[in-house]
């Protein structure tokens, strides 16, 4: 029917449907911009703006599809120091409005990924980041304003006061004075840093320096934000607000790619979970999914009555490689944990040992993590076997 109808009235009617679609209200405020359109291998494609979310819609004979752009796409990144390959062969995307952490240990390749996302490493010939479908490599200031970026180490001048690192940041990205004084005031009130204004960076507590550093990142209203550990070393009062306010971006459409150590809290905020080892992805899923494919499902924790000598450690390891030691609590990962209390009983008995309490528990998703990296699985939970 619409290969018979000049091509106008296609592009009225496949646009009206769009705009009824998403509610968008043409005559009065309107929501949507609309970019471009053109025909390709049976297809109408429009290109148009809805709340600022990159939408594509297609339109084949009577049918139409939706498709939301990822906010970031990488494409087979990597980065060498040396011999070492700190990133080898990463690539994935991240919806627009979503929360993704990246999880792994010390040396994994977290900040690495993230320095050649933001344009701080220069990228190889064969790896590409598309920011909103752009290729933003060759136009670094465009690139800049696209990510508010909380660096692990505080990047606030210690010598400057709370306001001053604002309006020194904020002319850096060509805001006005106006536009910083509107905008700094609504960001010390939404993280709770009013009485503040007039301190020096350096008297500030860590968690207040945080809380600072994310007024900093969010003061050019970059539509991608970059947390670097964002909770590490706070107190609990700090911590709720940045968690809070982390999950407040969300709602408000923004894109944030996390890295953490934090298993709790990448849970909680979280949409999906990269697990990074040695340069690799080695799992991409949402906490759910994680926890219930990744096998094994439960997790003996005991407490001894007394310490383990060192050959009762090494004989402990041995029958449980994936073993975690804290004082005298013990975790074991198990895939058959009723055959394996069976076996962890022998064990105490021959060596005389008793403990004060025992429990069998599913598995965290920091067990989880403990399991993929020990065990350094390549190409995803996929491949893990039962």
């Amino acid at each position: 029917m619409l290969q018979t109808m000049p091509n106008h009235i296609v592009h009225i009617i496949a646009f009206m449907i769009c705009c009824r679609l998403f509610s968008i209200e043409i005559f009065h405020e309107t929501k949507a911009t609309f970019f471009n359109c053109h025909f390709t291998k049976g297809k109408l494609i429009y290109y148009f703006s809805i709340d600022n979310i990159n939408t594509s819609l297609s339109v084949v004979n009577s049918n139409m599809t939706i498709t939301i752009n990822p906010a970031i796409k990488v494409i087979n990144l990597q980065k060498k120091f040396g011999n070492i390959k700190a990133v080898d062969d990463v690539s994935f995307e991240i919806e627009e409005g979503s929360i993704v952490g990246i999880l792994g240990p010390n040396g994994a390749g977290k900040t690495t990924t993230i320095r050649l996302i933001t344009g701080i490493f220069q990228l190889g010939s064969s790896s590409q980041v598309q920011i909103f479908s752009n290729d933003l490599t060759n136009s670094p200031k465009l690139l800049k304003k696209k990510f508010g970026i909380v660096p692990e180490i505080s990047n606030a001048y210690s010598d400057l006061t709370v306001w001053q690192n604002l309006r020194f940041s904020g002319t850096i990205y060509g805001l006005s004075n106006k536009e910083i004084t509107t905008r700094a005031e609504i960001l010390l009130k939404r993280f709770e840093l009013q009485d503040k204004t007039h301190a020096k960076t350096k008297t500030l507590s860590k968690g207040l320096k945080q809380r600072l550093n994310l007024c900093l990142a969010l003061l050019h209203e970059p539509p991608i934000l970059i947390l670097d550990e964002p909770m590490t070393g706070l107190d609990p009062f700090s911590v709720n607000i940045v968690r809070n306010q982390i999950l407040e971006f969300k709602r408000e459409n923004k894109t944030i790619l996390i890295t953490t150590h934090n298993m709790q809290e990448a849970e909680r905020v979280c949409d999906r979970i990269l697990i990074m080892n040695k340069g690799k992805i080695i799992a991409d899923e949402t906490p759910e999914l994680l926890l219930k494919k990744i096998k094994p499902a439960s997790t003996m924790v005991f407490t001894l009555k007394n310490d383990l000598s060192y050959e009762q450690n090494t004989e402990l390891n041995s029958l449980f490689p994936l073993m975690e030691q804290k004082a005298y609590q013990i975790s074991i990962v198990s895939n058959t944990p009723f055959k394996d209390i069976m076996k962890l009983g022998d064990f105490l008995e021959k060596n005389k040992l008793s403990i004060l309490d025992f429990k069998l528990q599913e598995s965290t998703l920091e067990e989880v993590f403990i399991h993929l990296i020990k065990n350094d699985i390549k190409g995803g939970i996929n491949n893990v076997q039962a």
